[in-house]
C-alpha cells in the first residue's frame, strides 16, 4: 500500500512537467512552422502563405506588422527559442527526482513573461493589425499549458506569505486552476470571435 501511495504521489509531481513539456511541443512545433512560413514570406512578400485562409486568418498581414518584429527580430524566432528551453527543461525536470528552486522559478518568471506579452501581441493582432496567425494561436495555447504546468509545480516554492499559498494549494487541489487557466483561454475565444464574426 505504502508502495502505491508512494507511485501516486510521484505521478502528481511529475503532471505539471508533462504539461511543460506538451506545451513546449505544441507551441514549438508551430514556432517552427511559422518560422518557415516567415522565411518564404521575406523572399516573396505578395505570395500567398499556407496560413492565408482570409481576412482573419493571414500570417502575411501578421508578418507586415512592426508588432512582429518587437524586438528587432522575428517574434517566431523568440519563440522557438524559448519553446526549446522549456522543452529542455520540462524533460530533464521530469526525469529528475529533484530540482533547484530557483532556475524552476527563473523558468516561471520568463514563462510569466512570455504570457504577457502574448496577450498584448493577441489583442494587437486582433484589435491593431486586424488580423490573426494560427501559428500564433497555437503558440499561445503551448504558453498557457507551460504556465499552467509551472504554478503547479512551483506552488510550495513562491515567494508569497505562507497564508498565500496555502490558499494556492487548496485551489489547486480543487481543480480551480484548471478551471481558471480554461476561463482565460476561453476570454480571447470570445474576443476573436467578438472581433471577427459578431
Amino acid at each position: 500500500m505504502m508502495k502505491g501511495m508512494k507511485h501516486s504521489s510521484t505521478s502528481q509531481k511529475q503532471t505539471p512537467y508533462l504539461l511543460i513539456v506538451l506545451g513546449s511541443l505544441v507551441g514549438g512545433i508551430a514556432a517552427l512552422l511559422q518560422t518557415i512560413e516567415r522565411i518564404q514570406w521575406a523572399d516573396h512578400p505578395t505570395r500567398a502563405l499556407v496560413c492565408d485562409i482570409n481576412n482573419a486568418f493571414s500570417c502575411s498581414n501578421v508578418f507586415a506588422a512592426w508588432q512582429s518584429n518587437v524586438f528587432g527580430f522575428s517574434n517566431a524566432l523568440l519563440c522557438l527559442t524559448f519553446f526549446a528551453v522549456m522543452l529542455g527543461f520540462g524533460i530533464a525536470v521530469y526525469k529528475s527526482k529533484e530540482t533547484a528552486r530557483l532556475p524552476r522559478l527563473i523558468a516561471q518568471f520568463f514563462s510569466l513573461f512570455f504570457l504577457c506579452f502574448g496577450a498584448w501581441y493577441i489583442t494587437q493582432l486582433m484589435f491593431v493589425i486586424g488580423s490573426m496567425c494560427i501559428y500564433c494561436i497555437a503558440c499561445y495555447a503551448g504558453v498557457i499549458a507551460i504556465n499552467w504546468g509551472w504554478l503547479r509545480a512551483n506552488v510550495d516554492d513562491l515567494p508569497l506569505p505562507k497564508k498565500a499559498i496555502g490558499s494556492l494549494k487548496n485551489g489547486i487541489a480543487k481543480g480551480a486552476d484548471t478551471f481558471l487557466w480554461l476561463l482565460y483561454a476561453l476570454f480571447f475565444v470570445a474576443l476573436f470571435l467578438f472581433r471577427f464574426y459578431i
